[in-house]
């Protein structure tokens, strides 16, 4: 009987999880065919067995399949465990990639739980990389970051949620400098149906949350179909008249610009970020910075 071997595990835990070829081949970084052959191959060595119902629109487990899973998915997430833990006893920590979108929130956690862990840990680490405007997610699901600095609330299911780095981050909204909004003390919800608004799609209720699909009165906010790919277009694209940006103090903050003012919003929470990483992706290190993170909180909770 040919050998079964761990990257045909992986790749059926994967599919068990995601039930869709297409989003378990991003995630291992394989071609679609390539996955459903990786799977035709592991089903043979298991005997014939099939572990998917597979139709033109819709995969899901067999019974067999669910049995295996069920079975399967602690054993290997306990080798991947161990595995790791090989290697940073070896190595040390090494260099752990942080996804930030910005450098506002949460900066004086963040800075502080970074010195802590690398005089902590020899050899180790904390490498700040930028994530993209329009696809803060992926990254972390690629596995190019190990954790990441998200705005709440993130509720997929794919994603871990870990210590909070800021609260009550107010709302605000940036638009031209000279708009007609722009010398207002502050503005409502209502405001932002009446001009082209950037609502990002990636997640849906991060994006609710912080420009809601209706105002309170029930007229919708359409977002604007202009594609801005990075904040320095955001920036020309708000100073130049084109759009209006929902957003937080901190990400105002830190982009100023001669060309936009910062009108506060008064009928929305206050937002919160924290840190966050893919669920099953084990990796001690990041563990080990997470609680340097959740340490520094609660020195400051007790201040």
């Amino acid at each position: 009987m040919a050998e079964i071997e761990l990257r045909e595990l992986r790749m059926f835990l994967v599919l068990a999880e995601e039930l869709h070829f297409g989003r378990t081949a991003e995630r291992l970084g394989l071609t679609t065919s390539r996955a459903s052959q990786t799977l035709r191959a592991l089903e043979r060595k298991l005997g014939g067995r099939r572990l998917f119902e597979r139709t033109s629109r819709v995969v899901s487990l067999t019974a067999a399949g669910r049995a295996l899973y069920d079975e399967l998915a602690p054993v290997v997430t306990g080798l991947d465990s161990t595995l790791a833990r090989a290697r940073m006893r070896a190595a040390g920590p090494g260099t752990i990639r942080l996804g930030v979108l910005n450098a506002a929130s949460g900066t004086l956690v963040l800075n502080e739980a970074i010195t802590l862990f690398e005089a902590a840990h020899e050899g180790a680490a904390v490498r700040l990389v930028a994530t993209p405007l329009n696809d803060r997610l992926g990254p972390v699901r690629r596995r190019e970051v190990d954790l990441f600095v998200t705005r709440l609330p993130n509720d997929q299911p794919d994603i871990v949620i870990g210590p909070l780095l800021s609260e009550d981050d107010r709302r605000v909204v940036m638009v031209a400098a000279d708009h007609p909004l722009a010398a207002r003390r502050d503005v409502s919800v209502e405001d932002f149906a009446d001009y082209p608004v950037r609502r990002p799609a990636d997640v849906p209720e991060l994006a609710e949350a912080g420009c809601p699909s209706h105002t309170p009165s029930g007229r919708p906010i359409v977002p604007s179909d202009i594609e801005v790919n990075d904040v320095s277009e955001l920036l020309l694209l708000i100073a130049q008249g084109r759009l209006v940006h929902p957003t937080v103090a901190p990400f105002a903050e830190h982009f100023r610009h001669p060309g936009i003012a910062v009108v506060p919003v008064r009928d929305l929470p206050p937002s919160s970020t924290a840190l966050a990483w893919l669920k099953g992706y084990e990796h001690p290190a990041r563990d080990t910075f997470v609680a340097t993170v959740e340490q520094v909180v609660a020195t400051h909770l007790r201040a």
